[in-house]
């Protein structure tokens, strides 16, 4: 290679890492943001018009666990308290409708700081992705928790604490304001899968796992939620409940569909196949 040669090849190699130099640095990130309708191919009954009391089987209810789901009564939702308070975030994966994801980017460096999470019935959940701290746990608790996320590969795992005590599923089944909640958003395509875990040491003996998927819809936009109380408890002001142990409805759904009653109380137990066999046995 001549002198003109190696200068011109040279001048190529500058041009070259210029435009490399030049080309934007993208951080690691997967767009959930749109609108996704539920998919109710799992546990549908759960989805619709709500699970029967008594039915907890394959839920890690520890005795306490047990014993609070014991005691619930339906005619709980008539209170007006309750037909206007949103969902908890644990429990909003199984709720009705869809989800809408936004983005929220900092404006100057347009660095993805938070998710912004809205179901149906439920307040805004933010997801904050700048590496902020856990608040302290003296620090309030809400229905939505506060949650951060960060990106393993295309996989957005996201943190949840601070969470009020509630329901996880709607027939009694509880978490304690000591729970937290770890969730995996995975996306393929126009398909969402969440993963969610939920960790108790008042009310559970193992984790809660739970998968629910959503497809995108581009022609959807989530509506306003009118809220309407009407008390259908009429006169009285009592909060349903049993007490312990003297819950008449408990024996109606294993009754019905034909599964011991023990099983049907739930437990870590109930979780796997081997309790079939257990179950068969005197």
């Amino acid at each position: 290679m001549n002198t003109f040669s190696r200068c011109k090849f040279g001048g190529f190699l500058l041009l070259l890492a210029a435009m490399l130099v030049s080309v934007p640095v993208f951080a690691q990130t997967t767009d959930f943001s749109g609108e996704w309708n539920t998919l109710n191919h799992e546990d549908n009954d759960e989805r619709a018009g709500g699970p029967p009391l008594g039915d907890w089987l394959g839920l890690p209810l520890n005795d306490a666990g047990r014993m609070k789901a014991e005691s619930n009564a339906e005619s709980i939702w008539g209170l007006p308290e309750f037909q206007c308070r949103p969902h908890p975030a644990p429990y909003q994966w199984r709720a009705q409708g869809g989800v809408q994801f936004t983005r929220q980017l900092d404006p100057v460096s347009r660095e993805l700081t938070a998710y912004h999470v809205q179901y149906q019935r439920s307040l805004d959940r933010p997801i904050y992705m700048d590496g902020r701290p856990h608040p302290s746990k003296y620090a309030p608790h809400s229905w939505s928790g506060f949650s951060t996320g960060r990106f393993i590969g295309n996989t957005l795992e996201v943190k949840t604490t601070h969470l009020k005590e509630s329901y996880f599923r709607r027939n009694g089944a509880f978490f304690s304001d000591k729970a937290t909640m770890t969730e995996y958003f995975i996306r393929h395509g126009d398909n969402l899968t969440i993963t969610m875990i939920l960790e108790d040491p008042v009310y559970l003996s193992e984790p809660f796992v739970q998968t629910t998927n959503y497809r995108l819809n581009v022609h959807n936009q989530m509506s306003y939620y009118p809220c309407t109380i009407i008390d259908e408890n009429g006169s009285t002001k009592n909060v349903p409940h049993f007490l312990p142990g003297q819950n008449p409805a408990l024996d109606e759904f294993p009754d019905l569909m034909g599964i011991p009653r023990e099983a049907a109380r739930g437990g870590a137990e109930t979780m796997y196949p081997e309790y079939r066999l257990r179950i068969k046995k005197p």
